[in-house]
């Protein structure tokens, strides 16, 4: 073999070692970019959730957090509107989404995953036919519970609230006739049914603010409605349950201190303590300031009165299914607490309660009652049904005001208190003489509004579904002063998880 023809052999050895060259600098400077802006992808995508977790649990709108999850990764260099850059922000239950690695039992709508794809451009892989790699980060973050400063405001001030989660129709309902009128406010529908609200021919919903609902709504011919915002909160429910309500007070613990010993009944007076038999009241009767423990009922009959002008009454119903009955006269005292299990409060007949200060705590079944033409009036009141319900028709009587703003218990603003383990279903009944001033809290009940004239509530009235019949005209004016302002709904807390 000729000198030349070796010559020629060295030429391409020498060109398939440039290739060599080439690819080893591709791997070393081209992959360390790609390995570094990997890290940095995926420093971003974390800081990224934890700012839409953050904001979830703030907000309770899965909007909100998307925002500020984009917003994150845009400050760390990463623009979902550049031509090289992709940034997911989806629920782990959104449709088409995979979200690795997540517990068995895990509820796909509490976790949120980012994910930023970047197309990065070459230097020496060109040589290979390689013009960009791409790079891919993700993170996933668990959220429970929402730290919202007050529940008027984590529903957006709705006057009506519909907890119920899921893909529902008609939790929202009006049949023909309703009139409901919501002042400075609107309705809240959790369900994401397409038919989550619906409005039969002849019902009218008038609104200050448009409604919202996570879903949407349909209607029949004669509806008139004002504009509702359909899909809010991503057209994703958001999550209630026990845990949410956690931190709102329930009831304290009944007093025992008096009845060890023996009460008293002398003529028109009772002193505290504590009564083995049934008792009923027969004549004028007044009732010193102190505990109250019956055995068995307490009944008031005729026309005879009860009162207890001065200090504190409390009655403690210490059997289940004792009620503390009041009859057809006037009832008048200072501050008026009752505790019982299964034993309903009753107002029967034309009777009528007045008290400055008015508990009413249920420990079982027990429930607040209003029966005939009674009534019952109080500007600081507070009542909560473990598992009962409150019951009053139109003819009843009933002007009752929450606790102020500042109470020590807490109850501030909170009018009637359903928890959610009770889910009685709850007949709201409308009249001219229906006077109501505070947070309805029954976030798993089935809630019932029959119209009366001129029915007035100053409310927030927080329930599971709605059915609104007609009969006469339903106004609730939303105040957020009035109503219950808790610290936080629930007890929330983020995990990032991958």
């Amino acid at each position: 073999m000729s000198k030349l023809t070796e010559r020629g052999q060295a030429l391409i050895l020498i060109a398939f070692a440039a290739i060599g060259l080439f690819a080893f600098a591709a791997l070393a400077i081209d992959g360390s970019r790609q390995f570094s802006n990997k890290r940095n992808a995926q420093n971003a995508a974390d800081t990224a959730v934890l700012a839409a977790a953050l904001t979830q649990v703030r907000t309770g709108s899965f909007t909100a957090a998307a925002t500020a999850a984009l917003d994150r990764a845009k400050s760390n260099g990463y623009d979902d509107l550049a031509p090289e850059t992709v940034v997911m922000v989806n629920l782990c239950s959104d449709a088409g989404v995979t979200c690795e690695g997540l517990p068995t039992t895990a509820v796909k709508s509490e976790y949120i995953r980012v994910r930023i794809v970047t197309e990065i451009p070459t230097t020496f892989a060109r040589v290979l036919g390689r013009n960009t790699m791409q790079s891919a980060a993700e993170a996933i973050a668990h959220v429970q519970g929402s730290s919202s400063p007050s529940t008027g405001s984590s529903f957006n001030g709705a006057a009506m609230v519909a907890t119920k989660g899921g893909n529902y129709d008609q939790c929202f309902l009006m049949n023909g006739g309703a009139d409901l009128y919501t002042h400075d406010s609107g309705i809240y529908v959790n369900c994401s049914g397409s038919q989550a609200g619906f409005m039969n021919g002849g019902a009218t919903l008038d609104m200050d603010v448009n409604g919202q609902i996570v879903g949407c709504y349909a209607y029949n011919g004669g509806a008139v409605f004002d504009p509702i915002t359909c899909g809010v909160n991503g057209g994703v429910s958001q999550i209630f349950d026990a845990s949410t309500f956690a931190s709102v007070p329930t009831m304290p613990t009944p007093p025992s201190s008096n009845c060890s010993s023996p009460g008293g009944q002398s003529g028109g007076t009772m002193t505290p303590g504590y009564f083995p038999n049934s008792v009923t009241v027969i004549q004028n009767t007044t009732m010193d300031s102190g505990t109250y423990c019956f055995r068995s009922g307490f009944n008031v009959t005729g026309t005879s009165t009860l009162s207890g002008p001065a200090g504190t009454v409390t009655i403690v119903m210490e059997d289940s299914g004792t009620s503390f009955n009041l009859g057809n006269s006037n009832f008048t005292f200072n501050d008026l607490e009752i505790f019982t299990i299964d034993g309903s409060f009753q107002v029967n007949g034309t009777g009528v309660l007045t008290a400055n200060r008015l508990r009413f705590y249920s420990s079982g079944s027990g429930t607040f009652t209003i029966n005939g033409n009674g009534g019952v009036s109080s500007d600081n009141a507070y009542i909560y049904l473990h598992r009962g319900y409150p019951s009053w028709n139109g003819g009843s009587i009933v002007d009752l005001h929450a606790a102020p703003q500042g109470d020590p218990e807490g109850v501030g603003g909170l009018m009637i208190h359903m928890p959610w383990e009770n889910t009685s279903d709850v007949t709201i009944n409308g009249g001219s003489t229906i006077d109501i001033v505070g947070t309805f809290l029954m976030p798993h009940s089935r809630v019932t509004f029959n119209g009366g004239t001129n029915f007035e509530l100053h409310s927030q009235v927080i329930g599971y579904e709605y059915i609104v019949n007609g009969g006469g005209a339903i106004d609730i004016y939303y105040i957020a002063q009035e109503n219950y302002q808790p610290p936080n709904l629930g007890n929330p807390a983020i995990q990032l998880t991958k």
